[in-house]
C-alpha cells in the first residue's frame, strides 16, 4: 500500500470516527486487519469485536462481492444490561477485498426496560402461536394460542428436547440445519416448514419463523423467539384436490411468464418481452443483455410496495443461488407477482440462474373467491339428508358428505381413493366396485346423467334400497372433469310401494315423514323455515314455528345447555356443534332430540344464518332404558341357569347312582315272578324258589325303597336348586331416582306428584329384583289414573318386627277386591279396560317376592286408589 493510500485511509478513518465509536478494516473471511476507537465511545463498554464480526461474516462477504454498502442492528446482553449497537458496512476502502466496518454504540438499557419491545417484535410476526426459547438453558415456552392449536398444556412442553421430539422424524435434520445456519449467521432469516405432532397423535404442517433478539458477549444467541403458523390445510389441500392442482398447474404453465437468465457473474444474458412488460421496461428485450443484475434490480425494486425488502431478498437469493419457488411480492399498482429462481450450472461449474415472473393477481383473487364458495356449499351439502359424493376424472373421491358415510375417520380416509380401495379396506366383494365403475364410465362416455338402484344389506342384516344418480361434468373443451353422485335411501318408499301399490298418497306421506328435521334459523334466533319432519316432531305447523324461536319449545332445564357452544361458534372457534336436549311438543310431551347446528358466514366473516338438524331420539332413549333393564334381568337369569345346570349335572349322577340298586332289584323280582307264574302253569311247583305272594311282597318292598330314594333326591333337589342370589345394599333414594328416570316421559306428561317417606334408606335385597318390583308397582300407579285428576303417589319404607316393608300408595282408579281379589295376582288377569295391559306384571312381582321368602298384599277402593305392601 502506498503512502498516499495510507494517508487516504487515515483521513477516511478520522471521518468515520465521527459517525461511530469504532472503525475496523475487515476482509471477506472475517479477519480484522486494523481497528480504531474514538475517545468518546464509552470505553467502559467491553465489546468482543471478533465475535461481533464473526456473527455478521455473511454480510461482510456479500458487501465485498457486490461492492454494496449495508447496515444492521446488533444486540448484546451483558449481565442485566442490554447493549444496542448499529453496524455499518462501507465499501470505500482502497483495497477491493476489504471494507470498513463502523460500530456505533446506540444505547444501554436494563432488561426490564426492553422486555416489552422484544415481545412487540414477536407479536409483529405472530401466527397461530408464539414460542420463546432460552437458548443456554434449553427451555422453551409457548403462548396460550399455541397450546390451544396443538392441544398441549403449559406443563407438558417446557424443555427444548421435548419440543424437538414432537417434530416428524423425517423433518428433524432439516429443522436443525436451518436453525444452525441462522445461528451461525449464514442466513439472515429463520424460516422453516415441518410437521409437528399434536396432542392427539396427529401431525400438522407448520411454518416456523423467528428471530434472535439477544446475544451474549461472545456473539452466541441467548434468546430466540418466533411463531408457528398452521399451514396444514394448505398442505393437505394440495393433496386433497390433486386433480384441481393439476388443472391449475397446466393453466399456469400455458400462461406467458417473464423470463430472466443471468450468468455466474449475475450479468443478464436473456430477457423476454413479458419480463419487460411486467416492469414497464422500454425498448427491445435484447437490450437487457449485458446489464448487471444489480443495476436492473435498482430500477425494478421501485415497482414494489416494499422496495428495500425486495432488494435485500433478491440479493440474498443471488448470493445463495438456491432454488426459490413461488415467492410473491405486491407491486405499487396492486398486482401480485410470483417469482421462481432456478440455479444453473455452466461448463466451468459456476452458477447462474433463471428467474421466472408471473402475474398471479387474478389467480389469487379467484382462489379466495373459490374458497369462500366452497366453504358455503360444503356446509349446505353437509346438511342435506342424502348421499352426495364427487369423483375426479379417474373416479377417485374428492368429496363425501356425512350422510353418505357417517364415520368421519372413514370419510376422510376415502378422499383420494377409489371404490376398489374401499372394498378392500372393508373386506367387501370387488364386484360391487366393478358395478359402480361400470356406471361411472357409462355416464362419462354417454355424457348424460345415469340413474340406478343399489340393493344393500346393512349391519343389522336388513335389506336397504338406495336410489343413485351420477352426473358427469365436462369443461368447455369436452374434457371430463368430475362426476357428481347423489343418493337417497328409498327403503321406506320401496316397502310402501310393495305394501300399498295402489295408494300414491300413502306413499308420499310415508316418504315425507322419513328423514330428519331441518331448519334455518336467523340471527335473531327465530325459525326462518322448517321442514315437515320437524313440524311432525313438535306438533306445530310451519306457520306457528316461524312465529316463535327454538327456545320457546325447549325444555326449561335445557335452554342454556348449548349456550357456550353457540358462543364459541360465533367467535369462529368451531364451525358446528351437536348436543342432546329436549323439546316440549305442542301436546306437552317431551321429545328427546340430537341437535346439530352449523353457521353460514358472509364474505365479511359475520354469521348470516344457522342450519339446524334435529334427530328424534325419543324412541331410541326409551329402547335403551328398556334394553338395559332387560339385559340386567337376563344376566341374572343366565347366572341362575348356569348354577342350576351345574346342580342338575350333579343330581343326575346322584339319581343314576341311588336308583340303580332299587331299580335292579325290581327287575330281578319281576323276572322271578314271571318264572313262578310260568312254573305254576306247568305245575312244576317243586322248582319254584318262592310263592307269588312272596314275590309280590318283595316287589312292594323294592318299590317302597325306590320311592324312599326318590323322596330323598327330591329333598336334595329342592335344597340345591334354591341357591341364594347375592344380596345388595340397596340405596332406596338411588333406586327410586333410576326408576323415575325410566318413567320420566309419562311422569312429565301426567304431571304426576311422587313423594318419598323413607324411614329406611338402605335395604338389603337383590338390587335387580327390587328395581323390577318397584318399576312394576310404580308404572301401574302411573298407568291406571283418572284423566282429570293429578296422579299422587307415595313411596314408603318401614320396619315391622324383623321384616322390611315397601309400600306404594296412589289415588288412581282402584280395584274392586270383592270382585277381583281372588285372582289378583294370577297370570294374564286384567281389571281395567282400555289400557295396554297383559296381566303379567303383578304375577311376576308376586313370584319374585315369594322366591325370596317375602309376601305381597293389596288394599284398594274403586275410584279412590290402591295400596300395595311388599314384605321383604
Amino acid at each position: 500500500m502506498t503512502d498516499c493510500q495510507t494517508n487516504n485511509i487515515e483521513t477516511i478513518v478520522d471521518t468515520l470516527l465521527l459517525i461511530g465509536g469504532r472503525v475496523l478494516v475487515v476482509s471477506a473471511d472475517g479477519v480484522i486487519h486494523q481497528a480504531w476507537k474514538s475517545l468518546g465511545d464509552g470505553s467502559d463498554i467491553d465489546l468482543n469485536i471478533d465475535a461481533i464480526i464473526a456473527s455478521h461474516r455473511s454480510i461482510v462477504a456479500k458487501c465485498i462481492a457486490l461492492r454494496k454498502n449495508d447496515r444492521t442492528q446488533h444486540t448484546i446482553i451483558s449481565g442485566d444490561s442490554i447493549i444496542q449497537l448499529e453496524i455499518r458496512f462501507l465499501t470505500n476502502h482502497p483495497d477491493a477485498e476489504r471494507i470498513f466496518v463502523v460500530i456505533d454504540h446506540v444505547s444501554t438499557r436494563h432488561k426490564t426496560q426492553v422486555s416489552e419491545d422484544f415481545w412487540r417484535q414477536a407479536l409483529d410476526s405472530s401466527g397461530d402461536g408464539m414460542w420463546d426459547v432460552d437458548v443456554p438453558a434449553r427451555r422453551i415456552s409457548f403462548s396460550d394460542r399455541w397450546h390451544s392449536v396443538f392441544g398441549y398444556t403449559h406443563e407438558q412442553i417446557t424443555d427444548l428436547n421435548q419440543w424437538i421430539n414432537l417434530i416428524h422424524p423425517d423433518d428433524i435434520s432439516d429443522v436443525q440445519r436451518i436453525r444452525n445456519d441462522y445461528f451461525a449467521g449464514e442466513t439472515r432469516y429463520y424460516h422453516s416448514e415441518f410437521r409437528l405432532k399434536c396432542s392427539d397423535g396427529t401431525y400438522r404442517w407448520v411454518l416456523s419463523r423467528g428471530v434472535v433478539i439477544a446475544y451474549d458477549d461472545a456473539g452466541n444467541p441467548l434468546r430466540f423467539i418466533g411463531t408457528h403458523t398452521d399451514i396444514d390445510a394448505r398442505k393437505k389441500a394440495e393433496e386433497k384436490y390433486a386433480s384441481l392442482a393439476q388443472m391449475l398447474a397446466k393453466l399456469i404453465n400455458n400462461l406467458n411468464e417473464g423470463i430472466l437468465v443471468t450468468d455466474e457473474n449475475d450479468m443478464i444474458i436473456f430477457a423476454n418481452q413479458m419480463f419487460c412488460d411486467i416492469y414497464d421496461i422500454p425498448g427491445h428485450p435484447t437490450e437487457q443483455s449485458g446489464v448487471e443484475s444489480s443495476i436492473s434490480l435498482r430500477k425494478r425494486m421501485l415497482k414494489y410496495t416494499k422496495p428495500d425488502e425486495f432488494r435485500n431478498r433478491t440479493l440474498e437469493i443471488m448470493h445463495l443461488k438456491e432454488i426459490v419457488l413461488n415467492e410473491e411480492w405486491e407491486m405499487t399498482d396492486g398486482k401480485i407477482i410470483s417469482r421462481d429462481f432456478l440455479p444453473l450450472n455452466f461448463n466451468d461449474q459456476k452458477k447462474g440462474g433463471i428467474w421466472k415472473f408471473r402475474d398471479v393477481t387474478a389467480q389469487k383473487n379467484t382462489q379466495k373467491h373459490i374458497a369462500e364458495l366452497r366453504n358455503f356449499y360444503e356446509k349446505i351439502l353437509n346438511s342435506i339428508g342424502a348421499d352426495i359424493v364427487v369423483y375426479d376424472s379417474n373416479f377417485r373421491y374428492l368429496y363425501i358428505n356425512p350422510t353418505a358415510i357417517k364415520n368421519e375417520d372413514l370419510r376422510h380416509w376415502l378422499i383420494g381413493k377409489t371404490d376398489e380401495d374401499y372394498c378392500r379396506y372393508r373386506n367387501k366383494p370387488l364386484t360391487m366396485a366393478a358395478h359402480r365403475r361400470e356406471i361411472l364410465q357409462k355416464a362419462r362416455d354417454e355424457r348424460r346423467e345415469i340413474e340406478w338402484e343399489d340393493v344393500l344389506v346393512n349391519k343389522n342384516g336388513e335389506t336397504e334400497h338406495h336410489l343413485r344418480y351420477m352426473y358427469p361434468v365436462f369443461d368447455e373443451h369436452g374434457k371430463h372433469l368430475y362426476g357428481i353422485g347423489y343418493g337417497l335411501n328409498i327403503t321406506d318408499r320401496v316397502k310402501a310401494q310393495e305394501q300399498l301399490k295402489t295408494s300414491m298418497d300413502t306413499f308420499a306421506s310415508a316418504f315425507n315423514e322419513s328423514g330428519i328435521g331441518m331448519a334455518l334459523i336467523g340471527n335473531d334466533g327465530k325459525w326462518l323455515d322448517v321442514n315437515n319432519v320437524l313440524c311432525s316432531m313438535t306438533g306445530y305447523s310451519r306457520e306457528e314455528l316461524q312465529k316463535i324461536s327454538p327456545q320457546d319449545i325447549t325444555h326449561p332445564e335445557d335452554i342454556d345447555i348449548d349456550a357456550h357452544l353457540l358462543r364459541k361458534m360465533l367467535k369462529g372457534e368451531i364451525n358446528s356443534y351437536s348436543v342432546e336436549k329436549r323439546y316440549i311438543s305442542r301436546l306437552g310431551k317431551i321429545v328427546q332430540i340430537l341437535l346439530t347446528v352449523s353457521v353460514v358466514r358472509g364474505n365479511n366473516g359475520e354469521p348470516k344464518f344457522f342450519i339446524a338438524q334435529v334427530v328424534d331420539l325419543t324412541d331410541k332413549k326409551e329402547m335403551v332404558w328398556a334394553l338395559n333393564k332387560r339385559n340386567a334381568e337376563l344376566e341374572v337369569t343366565k347366572e341362575n341357569l348356569l348354577n342350576k345346570i351345574n346342580q342338575l349335572e350333579e343330581l343326575s349322577y346322584i339319581i343314576a347312582h341311588n336308583l340303580r340298586g332299587p331299580a335292579g332289584n325290581i327287575r330281578v323280582l319281576s323276572e322271578s315272578l314271571l318264572e313262578v307264574i310260568k312254573n305254576k302253569e306247568n305245575e312244576n311247583v317243586a322248582t319254584q324258589p318262592f310263592t307269588i305272594e312272596e314275590a309280590a311282597t318283595m316287589i312292594h318292598e323294592g318299590s317302597a325303597a325306590l320311592m324312599e330314594s326318590l323322596s330323598t333326591l327330591m329333598q336334595i333337589t329342592e335344597i340345591k336348586l334354591n341357591k341364594q342370589i347375592p344380596i345388595d345394599n340397596c340405596d332406596m333414594d338411588s333406586i327410586i331416582r333410576d326408576v323415575c328416570n325410566q318413567l320420566q316421559a309419562v311422569i312429565y306428561e301426567k304431571k304426576a306428584i311422587i313423594r318419598k317417606h323413607l324411614n329406611l334408606t338402605v335395604i338389603q335385597y337383590p338390587k335387580v329384583y327390587l328395581e323390577h318390583i318397584l318399576y312394576n308397582l310404580l308404572s301401574n300407579a302411573l298407568k291406571y289414573t283418572h284423566e282429570d285428576v293429578t296422579p299422587e303417589i307415595d313411596i314408603l319404607t318401614n320396619t315391622v318386627g324383623d321384616r322390611v316393608q315397601l309400600t306404594i300408595k296412589d289415588n288412581g282408579l282402584g280395584i274392586d277386591l270383592e270382585k277381583h281379589g281372588h285372582k289378583m295376582f294370577r297370570l294374564n288377569e286384567t281389571f281395567h279396560r282400555g289400557f295396554d295391559s297383559k296381566g303379567i306384571g303383578l304375577y311376576i312381582t308376586k313370584t319374585q317376592v315369594e322366591s325370596f321368602g317375602g309376601s305381597i298384599s293389596v288394599t284398594s277402593t274403586p275410584g279412590k286408589g290402591s295400596e300395595f305392601t311388599v314384605t321383604l
